[in-house]
């Protein structure tokens, strides 16, 4: 998902509904459930790490949504190579699979462009009267309208704006983890065990992935 660039199915892909139960079980009898928020979590993935869980976990818990929905990108959209989308998408169910309050989907593969806007109003569409909030860093806000249609994606959408450290001094501020960095690593076959969950490693060392050569 770009601009600008409790269980947990771990395979959902865009049929499922991704409901959570009301706070009211009364509201869901009589027709007047509140409308359900969801929080997208789009990125590529290539690897999932450490960041990426606790980045879900901090929107789900300081922002009082439903559900997060974490959508690997099938595409970037300004052509930048991604690693096999089936390989991100098992590392993600890796990553993802424990937290209960997360659905992976594969919503992405039906976005051809890959801008975030397009997949906003595929959403809308299939999922009406759904609340809608992006995942994002405490600059995204302030980026938005820079994005693609992003005039037209703030309307449909509220940003989740989650803080960093190096980015933002607040004193929850996440840690600032990249894949890019956890690549390089692999490259030059250094560790990257702390900075991926325990079985994304098992699944990039058994499959040696982003090796030279791989």
């Amino acid at each position: 998902m770009a601009g600008r660039p409790g269980s947990f199915p771990a395979a959902q892909s865009s049929g499922g509904t991704g409901e959570a139960s009301s706070a009211d079980p009364s509201a869901r009898l009589t027709g007047n459930a509140p409308r359900q928020r969801i929080a997208l979590f789009g990125g590529s993935f290539d690897p999932p790490h450490l960041g990426h869980v606790l980045c879900a976990t901090w929107a789900y818990a300081a922002s009082g949504v439903d559900r997060v929905w974490v959508l690997p990108s099938a595409r970037h959209p300004y052509a930048k190579a991604l690693s096999p989308w089936d390989q991100r998408w098992r590392m993600c169910q890796a990553a993802f699979g424990g937290l209960g309050f997360v659905e992976l989907r594969d919503d992405e593969l039906r976005n051809p462009s890959g801008y975030t806007i397009d997949l906003v109003e595929a959403l809308a569409v299939r999922h009406p009267g759904t609340r809608w909030s992006l995942i994002g860093g405490t600059d995204t806000a302030r980026d938005l309208p820079n994005w693609h249609r992003g005039t037209e994606l703030a309307k449909l959408v509220e940003v989740i704006a989650v803080p960093r450290r190096g980015f933002d001094q607040a004193t929850a501020a996440l840690p600032d983890i990249s894949s890019r960095e956890i690549r390089r690593r692999r490259q030059a076959g250094q560790p990257i065990d702390e900075l991926v969950p325990v079985l994304v490693n098992e699944l990039i060392q058994s499959g040696h992935w982003y090796r030279p050569g791989s």
